[in-house]
């Protein structure tokens, strides 16, 4: 992904001076996954902009502030790392993507002291936002108070209602329902096409899968808040260094070894190299199947060849999907 730093002001609205942007299209939301319905709301934003001829701004946080208030729900899950969402969201819109900080300072800011200093960001012509955005202390803040804050300002409030697909509503809630049940496919293309993917470290792990001639990456997840797909066998890639390397993927902590511990073991076609150390990113393209114990360690490799088979057939010529 192009390095789109420059394109990302972190800005903190209890400690900075203003930043001014000129006038500017405003676009306000987390959107974490930049997925079909975020995309359409920015697309409206951007196309507004260019007609008025002004900058496009869009407001976000740094983290999402789940992190901050779900920190230790089991249930919670990102769709995508902070700085790559920040990233993602700057190349996408081509504008400036300003970036407040995630903590309960900020989040503390009355409604009307939010919308206040967006005059300190830039001059709002417009305001792209969901209709069910909340906004300040207690997500007290509606899109009645935005509107009426916008006629008073002399800048249009552009309220947008979430897209349908399927007959239902696109959202990262979905998205992670989705992801948790097994269907990265269905996941992917309200992702506009971008498989879901989640990186971590390399450690070092049982070894059994070598000692058969079938050796495995096993991340340590810790260190990430990103959705962890269902328990399973999926087809995707691994992504090293930048390569991209198809890969056979268990999801889950293998229930065939008995002292397994990593909840995620990949086996990537055609890498020679050394991976311990590494952070890398696993691409979750297609399910292949459920993950179970098997009787005896002939029908464990048969299996597990089986799904090398497949990944090699129908992923190993190229990177469809990846990142």
């Amino acid at each position: 992904m192009p390095d789109r730093s420059e394109h990302i002001v972190r800005w903190n609205p209890l400690l900075h001076g203003p930043i001014s942007l000129g006038r500017a299209v405003v676009a306000i939301g987390i959107f974490d996954g930049l997925h079909l319905g975020h995309r359409a709301l920015l697309s409206e934003a951007a196309d507004a902009a260019e007609k008025r001829g002004v900058a496009l701004v869009v407001l976000t946080f740094e983290k999402d502030p789940d992190e901050v208030f779900r920190k230790d729900d089991q249930a919670f899950g990102k769709l995508l790392e902070n700085q790559e969402r920040l990233e993602m969201l700057a190349g996408f819109t081509g504008g400036t993507v300003v970036a407040l900080p995630a903590d309960r300072d900020v989040f503390n800011v009355e409604p009307d002291a939010f919308l206040d200093a967006l005059e300190k960001i830039c001059t709002p012509v417009a305001v792209f936002v969901g209709d069910n955005f909340r906004f300040g202390h207690r997500a007290r803040g509606t899109v009645d108070d935005l509107r009426a804050w916008s006629a008073a300002h002399g800048c249009a409030c552009e309220p947008r209602s979430l897209i349908q697909e399927d007959g239902a509503t696109v959202s990262s809630t979905r998205i992670r329902a989705l992801l948790k049940a097994g269907h990265v496919g269905q996941a992917r293309r309200l992702l506009a096409g971008r498989a879901h993917a989640i990186t971590g470290r390399v450690v070092h792990g049982r070894g059994e899968g070598a000692g058969f001639g079938i050796a495995t990456a096993n991340l340590d997840l810790s260190a990430t808040m990103v959705v962890q797909p269902k328990d399973g066998v999926y087809g995707g890639y691994a992504i090293v260094d930048g390569a991209p390397y198809a890969a056979a993927i268990n999801m889950g902590v293998a229930k065939s070894f008995e002292g397994a511990s990593s909840p995620l073991e990949a086996h990537l076609l055609d890498f020679g190299g050394d991976l311990y150390g590494k952070s890398i990113t696993i691409v979750f393209v297609e399910w292949l199947r459920e993950s179970r114990v098997f009787d005896d360690q002939d029908e464990l490799i048969r299996t597990i060849q089986g799904d090398i088979a497949w990944v090699r057939e129908n992923l190993g010529e190229g990177a469809h999907g990846a990142h």
